[in-house]
Parts: C-alpha cells; sequence; structure tokens
C-alpha cells in the first residue's frame, strides 16, 4: 500500500503515515532520490518536499545533491539519505554466556559492536537485567543523541504485545517482564522491543541477508538449542501471541528424548548441540563449549570422524526440514548455526535425505546458509527496535 492510497484519515494521521513510509523506505532501500520516492508512495513532489523537509529537521535525514553526472539540463536530482550516525539505535542479544550490544544507524549500517561475558545467576534475572542496564548505559552516556529505540534478542518464548519473557530454558528466565523493567530503570523515551533470537536472525536475513530477496522463507538455526523463523509474503509469522516459529519443539521422534521444555522427542533433542555431540562421543564432557568449538574446527579441517558423524544427523535434520517445507511452502531455506557447517561439507547428503523424505523431485527446494550467522541475532535486535520507533512515530 502506498502513502496516497490511505483513505479515510485525518491529515495529520495521513502525514504520519506518509512520514513512516518515507522514513521506513529509506531505512530499507538506503539513499533515495526525491524523484524515486515520489514514484514508490505516489506522494507529489510538494509533499514529498515538505516530508523531506521534516524527517530533516527531526534529524532523521539529510538532503544532498546527487555526485552523477546529468545528462543535458537541469539540476541534479536531490539525494534523501538516512542520518545514521546519529539517527541510530541499539542492539543487544543476550546469550547463555555472552551479551552482545551494537550502535546501528538508520539504514542498517552496524556502527559499533562489543561483547562481554554474561553475569548471570541461573534461575535468578536480576543480575542480568542490572548488567544489561549498566551496558546500555555505558554505550549511551558519552552520545549527545539518545537511542531511537532499544532492541533486545532473547533465546526464549517471549510475548510480543508486552515484551515479556515467558520462558527462557536456558537462562533460567520465567515471567520476566523484561521491557517493563529495563523502561523503569533506563528512562529513555524510545520503545524498548524484545524479541526471540531466531525470530529476529529470520528478520535480519529476510530484510538484508541471504533471503532479502525472498518473499517467502524458513529460516532454523541450531546450536544449544533449536530455534527458527518464518516469513511469508514478506511478513513475520509471530502468532496471536508471538511465539510462532518455536519449530525446535516440534515433535519429529514421539517417544524419544525428554526435552527440557517437558515434552519428549522434540526436534531439539534430536538435531541440537547435545545430540551433535553424542554423535561423537562428546556428550558427557564437562564443558560443552569448548567441545563444540573442537568439532567445528574438525569440520573445517573436513576430519572423516566429523563429516560422518554429520552424515548421520542428515535424516533427523532432513525430517524437521521436510515438515517445515511440507507446511509453510517457502522458496527457500536458510540454515544457520552448525546446520550451515552441515550444508557446506555435508550438503549433497542432506539434500539427499530431504528429497527422499519428501518425495516431490519437481518441486526442488533452495537451501541455503544464513549470511550473518551469529551476528544476526543482533541485526534482527536492530531491525524490530526500528519498526518499533516507526510504529510510534509522531
Amino acid at each position: 500500500m502506498t502513502a496516497s492510497t490511505v483513505q479515510g484519515r485525518d491529515p495529520a494521521s495521513l502525514r504520519r503515515h506518509n512520514l513512516r513510509t518515507l522514513l521506513r523506505h529509506l531505512h530499507l532501500q538506503g539513499a533515495t532520490s526525491r524523484v524515486r520516492l515520489g514514484e514508490v508512495t505516489g506522494l507529489t513532489r510538494s509533499t514529498i518536499a515538505d516530508l523531506v523537509g521534516e524527517l530533516a529537521e527531526r534529524g532523521l535525514a539529510v538532503e544532498t545533491g546527487s555526485s552523477q553526472p546529468q545528462s543535458g539540463r537541469g539540476r541534479p536530482p536531490m539525494i534523501v539519505s538516512p542520518r545514521e550516525e546519529t539517527a541510530y539505535v541499539l542492539a543487544v542479544s543476550v546469550d547463555v554466556d555472552t551479551i552482545g550490544i551494537g550502535r546501528v544507524g538508520l539504514g542498517g549500517t552496524l556502527l559499533e559492536e562489543s561483547e562481554t561475558r554474561h553475569e548471570r545467576v541461573p534461575g535468578d534475572p536480576t543480575a542480568s537485567v542490572n548488567q544489561l542496564v549498566r551496558l546500555i548505559h555505558a554505550e549511551v552516556e558519552p552520545l549527545e543523541e539518545a537511542p531511537l529505540a532499544v532492541g533486545i534478542a532473547v533465546p526464549g518464548l517471549v510475548r510480543s504485545e508486552d515484551g515479556v519473557v515467558s520462558r527462557a530454558p536456558n537462562l533460567g528466565w520465567r515471567k520476566l517482564n523484561l521491557a517493563e523493567r529495563l523502561r523503569d530503570e533506563l528512562r529513555l523515551t524510545g520503545p524498548i522491543v524484545i524479541g526471540n533470537e531466531a525470530r529476529l536472525a529470520a528478520l535480519a536475513e529476510h530484510r538484508r541477508g541471504a533471503g532479502r530477496d525472498c518473499a517467502d522463507l524458513v529460516y532454523v538455526s541450531a546450536g544449544v538449542g533449536v530455534g527458527g523463523g518464518i516469513v511469508t509474503h514478506d511478513r513475520l509469522l509471530t502468532g496471536s501471541t508471538g511465539y510462532a516459529g518455536e519449530v525446535g519443539h516440534m515433535i519429529t521422534n514421539p517417544g524419544g528424548r525428554s526435552c527440557h521444555c517437558g515434552g519428549r522427542g522434540c526436534w531439539e533433542t534430536e538435531i541440537g548441540a547435545d545430540a551433535l555431540l553424542d554423535q561423537v562421543g562428546a556428550g558427557t564432557s564437562p564443558n560443552r563449549h569448548t567441545a563444540l568449538a573442537e568439532l567445528f574446527s574438525g569440520a573445517e579441517r573436513s576430519e572423516p570422524e566429523v563429516l560422518e558423524a554429520f552424515r548421520r544427523m542428515c535424516t533427523p535434520v532432513a525430517v524437521g526440514l521436510a515438515n517445515l517445507i511440507n507446511v509453510f511452502d517457502p522458496s527457500r531455506v536458510l540454515l544457520g548455526g552448525w546446520l550451515q557447517l552441515m550444508l557446506r561439507h555435508t550438503g549433497e547428503e542432506l539434500r539427499t535425505a530431504l528429497d527422499r523424505l519428501r518425495g516431490l523431485p519437481e518441486l526442488p527446494v533452495d537451501l541455503r546458509t544464513a549470511r550473518f550467522g551469529e551476528q544476526g541475532r543482533l541485526l534482527g535486535a536492530a531491525e524490530a527496535a526500528v519498526s518499533g520507533f516507526l510504529a510510534e512515530l509522531n
């Protein structure tokens, strides 16, 4: 829907809609001429000039003359760009062992990024909340401009309506109103958006990564847990409460291993880190993080034992992928986490297992590795923060 097709709105709300439309386009597409903005929105030249002027006054956009040579007479076109250095969001990625934080400008440029050890106390989120407050304060304090919004990726179930982390088993969190607690402590004017890490990584891949040109995709990432995100018709599927996309808890082996979610035979128990380590006899390792790092290094060296473990994992991975493909009919499937290594080193075996299970050779599936890897969660948190800011833009 273009800005000019909105019906039944008063002038003030129509203006807000048009501002959001322009700024969303600049964020996703980057520097754009006034002429092109008029073409994509359907707005008149005078309206575009007026709206661009307001965005510039607010410090959200900047306008410059084109550096491209012009054919014929006339002034060079005016180019409108997001003002990324001062119009920025903060993105945070919370993991079991680390917390990453980054400053991302409008337009999607990662301006700076850092990572620190997560001072986590299992079962008690207070230490984690306090650390998040300190990290965000330290990031914002030296800057003249406050962030437009803050986005936080969490490995757990997040209720979309209010940012409550209903359950994050690997962190030991339950019913944590993270958004409210951070708002109380930070006193920032912009929105604070909390989201599931895998869904946000899927959002980043769709907007800026390996799924940018794809309207319907499935993203799956396997590590300690298994998460995913589904994009249909260019929209991230959230469901009625925001929990949609919990692909790791599909039942793929009824009667299989017990899962920390309380179920049995979840896909996560079949293809998560513990299952992979079992394949190489390292399932009892006291340091899972180190054992996984060694295994992944072995894969990059094409060690036969590791590649054979990947081959044995192809069937359980393909079972879940086949279910997702048959339900959502994506044009592309993106793989993250250790599944990237599987696709890179034993991709032929994985595709064979998938074709055997689906039985639809006339409908081949485009399997690709995700572009952003672990950074996808951070970039997805930034995208969610920008969306939150645009939703509240007046």
